[in-house]
């Protein structure tokens, strides 16, 4: 991981990455993380769906070449917002901007 990203300004996994403190290869490692509250855990997922869906924006104007693997990610993602616990429903229906 590369030492360089300021984990507030930068997007994307690698910044979730850096965010979170500890190598991490899906969402469902920071939910299964020992060393953080649920809270953190939360916060990290939230932001790495937001980034998610930023980046399918960005795809859908030919912007990236990412394809159906942000999907995927997103899909993991909710997941392991669901894991902990997150109440969808307290939040507006989203769309791709979450």
């Amino acid at each position: 991981m590369p030492k360089t990203i300021d984990p507030q300004a930068a997007v994307g996994a690698d910044a979730i990455r850096a965010r979170a403190g500890f190598e991490l290869a899906s969402p469902r490692d920071i939910a299964d993380h020992d060393g953080m509250s649920p809270e953190q855990k939360i916060a990290l997922l939230e932001q790495w769906e937001q980034d998610l869906r930023e980046e399918m924006v960005a795809e859908e104007e030919n912007m990236s070449g990412a394809g159906s693997a942000l999907a995927d990610t997103l899909s993991d993602v909710l997941r392991a917002l669901a894991q902990l616990g997150r109440d969808s429903g307290s939040r507006p229906v989203p769309d791709k901007q979450g």
